[in-house]
């Protein structure tokens, strides 16, 4: 049983509506893999209108026969990859991404259909990419950052920043970052993009923020994180942006959790995870926040844990039957897809995609 860290310092929130959402072997893997103790985001009324219409998600996949708080294995992807990155655009889930287990990365990208469960390949991206961050806004997939090098998944951060259009199947470059990343966590909320922290060409674990208008298309610097973190997960939920976990050269993973509320002067440090992660991924769910894998320097994870955005306090989930990190996730209503993602530590790649409907 792993040292959990339970401190539950109140999160004073008021639950509002959510956006935004923000990581080879076929078979599961062992969930004993990861074991070892490790715990501690001017028009008229007409024109208005029709914006708002377009914005209003669709209802999600369709509820009847799939089980309460009990993980279900769902058809395997079309391909064996880590260090992906997954968004929901409607009732599609895009992976995109990450490396296969050749350990070169890919620019290949599928979506999944949420409502049947069936695969297709989507169009490429422009260039390979892993560690790179995918986000939905308004009916289009947009792809920001990762590293760009095919024999070294850790080499050549960029700052290219890259819109698809699901309906014309074409590829938009949009402004560059301010600042090249990858590992970074990203998420929408409102008509704006946050991405923080990651790392860049250096090693350098970055604490920076860079905000991006999608109305204006334009970049600005927001306040820093608390600490550089790199390998995070970030949500936006109840009005701010949400940093979760990550880990730096030499200090190992952390259980920080950050949260940003749109034209503050600083990040404000909430209830820490009850699990130290990084390489893992988190989305909002049923009122919540759900941290989903992750690894360590040796092992990789199974754990899933919620923050109640009600009560501020963290609390056990199912785990996923198979341990993974660097998978894709991806939520609707009250269920959540873990997808792909390396079933042991370092380079392993996996198929694996799971399904969890949350309870109360």
């Amino acid at each position: 049983m792993r040292a959990r860290n339970w401190t539950a310092a109140a999160v004073a929130v008021t639950v509002a509506a959510a956006a935004g959402c923000g990581g080879s072997s076929s078979a599961d893997a062992p969930k004993g893999a990861a074991t070892s103790a490790r715990r501690g985001g001017a028009a008229t009324a007409a024109a208005s209108a029709t914006r708002a219409a377009s914005a209003t998600p669709r209802p999600g996949p369709p509820l009847a026969g799939i089980p309460i708080n009990r993980w279900q294995a769902l058809p395997h992807a079309l391909l064996s990859r880590s260090e992906v990155s997954a968004a929901r655009v409607g009732d599609t889930a895009y992976v995109v991404g990450g490396f296969r287990s050749n350990l070169r990365s890919t620019a290949a990208v599928e979506a999944l259909d949420l409502r049947t469960s069936r695969w297709r390949q989507a169009v490429p991206l422009p260039q390979p990419l892993n560690h790179m961050n995918a986000v939905g806004y308004r009916g289009a997939l947009y792809v920001l950052g990762g590293y760009t090098q095919t024999g070294d998944t850790s080499a050549g951060a960029t700052a290219r920043f890259w819109r698809l259009d699901p309906t014309t199947h074409r590829w938009q470059r949009l402004p560059d970052a301010p600042v090249a990343r990858a590992a970074a966590g990203a998420a929408v909320l409102g008509d704006r993009l946050y991405v923080a922290g990651g790392r860049n060409d250096q090693s350098t674990t970055l604490t920076s923020l860079a905000i991006y208008d999608f109305r204006t298309r334009r970049w600005k610097v927001g306040p820093p994180l608390h600490r550089g973190r790199e390998h995070v997960a970030a949500v936006a939920a109840a009005g701010a942006v949400w940093v979760l976990g990550g880990r730096a050269l030499g200090q190992g993973n952390f259980t920080d959790v950050e949260r940003y509320v749109p034209g503050a002067r600083a990040w404000e440090q909430r209830a820490p995870m009850p699990l130290a992660r990084s390489s893992f991924q988190a989305v909002v769910a049923k009122g919540r926040i759900v941290a989903v894998g992750g690894e360590d320097a040796g092992s990789t994870f199974s754990e899933v844990d919620g923050l109640s955005l009600r009560t501020g306090r963290w609390h056990r989930l199912p785990d996923l039957p198979s341990a993974r990190h660097g998978l894709g996730l991806v939520a609707a209503g009250p269920l959540v897809w873990a997808i792909e993602g390396g079933p042991a530590a370092g380079l392993t790649t996996s198929d694996t995609v799971q399904r969890l409907r949350l309870g109360r």
